[in-house]
């Protein structure tokens, strides 16, 4: 396993597509997938 396994999650902010701003703690206590994957243009 992972050094970060069970460890907080920093927080942070992301707006989404619509422009809605969505962040860490607003999801505290529910499970939360994310993902993160790179764009090649």
């Amino acid at each position: 396993m992972s050094e970060f396994t069970g460890r907080l999650a920093t927080s942070f902010a992301l707006r989404d597509t619509a422009g809605k701003l969505h962040q860490l703690e607003d999801y505290r206590g529910r499970w939360l997938l994310l993902v993160f994957h790179r764009h090649l243009f």
